[in-house]
C-alpha cells in the first residue's frame, strides 16, 4: 500500500524535469572538506580572472545560480559554488556533530576555496548560505574575502524573526512545512517540498524549474535537517569585527523582519549597504537575474578596486 502511494508521486515529481542542462562551460570536481567530507565544486569561467564565489541555502544545490553560472559573468571572473555538506551530490556524514559546529562549515568553504585557487573572492551567499559564509569569517577573519553579498538572510548578524501567523499567512504554512519535514515518513518528506519550494519566489518559477528544485530538496535527508537544527545562528558579537564591503540584496517581498535588520545594518555601519528588489522575494538572483548580475558585477568591480589599492 505504502509503495502505491509513493510511486504516482515520484512520477509526477520527475516526468516534468527538464532536458538535461547543457554543462559543457561548468566544471565538476570533488574537493575533500572538514573530516574528509566529499564537497561536489563547480566552475564557470577562466581561473586566472577576478573570483566569485557562490554559496546556496538551505535544502538546494550549487544549480540555485545557474543563472549566473551561465550568464556572461563567466567571461570576466571565475564563478566557483559547492553544494554544502549534506546536500545536493555532496556527502551526507550521519552525525549531528558534522553539522553543528560552525567550524566545520568554515572549513569545508576553505577547502573549497583552496582547492580552486581563490585569493580574495567577492562571495555571494543566499540564505542558510550566509550563515556559512558568517562561519568562515568567525574563523578565518575577513581578510581572505574581498566583499560579500547577502542575500535571502543577513548571516545572523541581527536575531532571526519570523512573522506570526497573525501577520503572514506564510509563517503558519512554514510551519507546517516544518513538522512535515521531520516525518520519517517519506511520503510527508515529499509533500513538504512540493509546498515549500513555490514560498522561494514571490512570482510562480516555470514548472519544469519548479520540479528540478523541488527534486533537489529531496537529496537533503530528513537525519540533516534535524542535526543543522542544533546549529548556532547568533553572529551579532561580529558586526563590530567586519571590515569588508558588505551588501544586502534583499526582496521587497521576502521576510520583512530580514529588511528592516538589513536597512538597520546599512544605516550604523559605513561599509555595510542595501538594494532592495520590489516584486521579488527570497531569491532575488533567481527571480530577476538581470539585475542581480549587474550588481554583483558592479560591486565585484567597485570591491575588487579597493582592495587592489
Amino acid at each position: 500500500m505504502r509503495l502505491r502511494r509513493l510511486l504516482p508521486l515520484l512520477a509526477m515529481l520527475f516526468a516534468a524535469l527538464p532536458p538535461q542542462h547543457s554543462l559543457a562551460d561548468w566544471d565538476y570536481r570533488t574537493v575533500e572538506g572538514a573530516g574528509g567530507v566529499p564537497l561536489n565544486v563547480v566552475t564557470a569561467g577562466d581561473p586566472a580572472s577576478p573570483a566569485i564565489l557562490l554559496i546556496h541555502g538551505f535544502g538546494q544545490s550549487h544549480y540555485s545560480f545557474v543563472r549566473q553560472m551561465d550568464s556572461d559573468l563567466a567571461d570576466d571572473y571565475y564563478l566557483v559554488s559547492f553544494d554544502l555538506r549534506g546536500h545536493g551530490a555532496s556527502g551526507k556524514p550521519w552525525t549531528t556533530e558534522a553539522y553543528s559546529e560552525s567550524g566545520v562549515w568554515a572549513r569545508d568553504v576553505a577547502a573549497v576555496m583552496a582547492a580552486t585557487g581563490l585569493d580574495r573572492p567577492v562571495v555571494v551567499a543566499w540564505s542558510y548560505g550566509t550563515m556559512v559564509a558568517m562561519d568562515y569569517i568567525r574563523e578565518f577573519g575577513d581578510k581572505g574575502i574581498a566583499g560579500i553579498i547577502l542575500t535571502g538572510g543577513q548571516g545572523a548578524l541581527r536575531p532571526f524573526r519570523m512573522p506570526s501567523g497573525d501577520d503572514d499567512p506564510a509563517a503558519e504554512e512554514f510551519a507546517q512545512i516544518r513538522e512535515l519535514q521531520s516525518s520519517p515518513d517519506l511520503i510527508d518528506y515529499i509533500r513538504a517540498g512540493e509546498r515549500v519550494i513555490p514560498l522561494l519566489t514571490a512570482s510562480p518559477l516555470p514548472e519544469q524549474e519548479l520540479q528540478l528544485f523541488r527534486a533537489i530538496g529531496l537529496m537533503l535527508p530528513p537525519y540533516v535537517r534535524r542535526a543543522m537544527a542544533h546549529r548556532r545562528l547568533d553572529n551579532q558579537d561580529m558586526v563590530g569585527q567586519l571590515s569588508l564591503p558588505v551588501l544586502f540584496c534583499l526582496g521587497e517581498k521576502d521576510n520583512p523582519y530580514q529588511l528592516d535588520d538589513g536597512a538597520e545594518l546599512a544605516a550604523s555601519h559605513e561599509n555595510m549597504s542595501l538594494t532592495v528588489y520590489e516584486g521579488a522575494g527570497h531569491s532575488v538572483f533567481i527571480e530577476q537575474p538581470e539585475r542581480f548580475n549587474a550588481e554583483l558585477r558592479r560591486f565585484a568591480e567597485e570591491t575588487l578596486t579597493i582592495k587592489s589599492h
